[in-house]
């Protein structure tokens, strides 16, 4: 069902509100995939939620659909790419290829080796350190046992003085810090089980762990600077949390 369909279909539910959208959104189609609930509502002087009401109102998920379905239907070299499809062209590249790089089934085994541990052990100098905070604080939500420290030589305090049923999660975009890789060394001589979380690509801290996660963050400076996008490691990450979440729930 296209656009005018999902209009005729529901033609008694509309109310002047929705009417006003549907003018506007027909004269502006070709630029339907720059538009936003902003700018629609600003330029015929709505509220913005009256936009989403009225996406939902006609059978669409919400405005993003919307948008997507439109420029689906006026592009008619496009008519066999599925909904997914399309949003997928149109996301960062990183997130698509981090997509494409997870395997759900490791994910799985992270996240039950993370729920089985003793306690887990995050570490990630400079950027990484606020994504293992952001871990540590989302496996706390079922009082899980877990340690982030921000300067080196207490992550090593950490893993001295944990045991064989720890775990040591370490996260580093690049894979090749001198003391991260001393580090997992020190985890695996105590039987701790090790997992790395890096960029996709052979570096030796994947080589050394127990269980390997890849996302799509490949190392790039601009003027000295270090702005590696962290976006497909974002998406990872919570993925990994909502399934170590679920096991929770499905106990």
């Amino acid at each position: 069902m296209n656009f005018q369909q999902r209009i005729l279909s529901r033609e008694f539910q509309l109310n002047d509100t929705d009417d006003l959208i549907i003018d506007y959104i027909n004269l502006h189609r070709k630029e339907i995939m720059n538009l936003s609930i902003r700018k629609i509502a600003e330029d015929i002087y709505v509220a913005s939620n009256a936009v989403m009401r009225f996406s939902k109102k006609i059978g669409y998920s919400g405005f993003s659909e919307l948008k997507y379905a439109l420029n689906n239907e006026d592009k008619p070299e496009d008519g066999d790419k599925t909904l997914v499809h399309q949003l997928m062209e149109h996301l960062p590249q990183n997130i698509v290829k981090t997509l494409d790089t997870i395997d759900e089934s490791v994910i799985k085994k992270v996240s039950k080796t993370l729920k089985e541990a003793d306690c887990c052990i995050f570490a990630g100098v400079g950027d990484s350190y606020s994504y293992c905070e952001m871990m540590k604080n989302n496996l706390r939500c079922f009082t899980k046992k877990v340690e982030c420290e921000i300067h080196i030589n207490n992550m090593f305090y950490s893993v001295e003085h944990g045991g064989s049923g720890d775990v040591l999660v370490v996260i580093s975009a690049r894979g090749e810090n001198e003391r991260l890789l001393e580090l997992t060394q020190k985890a695996k001589s105590k039987g701790m089980k090790t997992i790395s979380i890096t960029h996709f690509n052979k570096n030796p801290l994947a080589d050394m762990t127990d269980l390997q996660l890849f996302f799509w963050g490949e190392y790039r400076v601009v003027n000295d600077y270090n702005v590696t996008d962290r976006c497909g490691l974002m998406v990872l990450l919570r993925l990994l949390s909502e399934d170590f979440w679920n096991t929770y729930y499905r106990a």
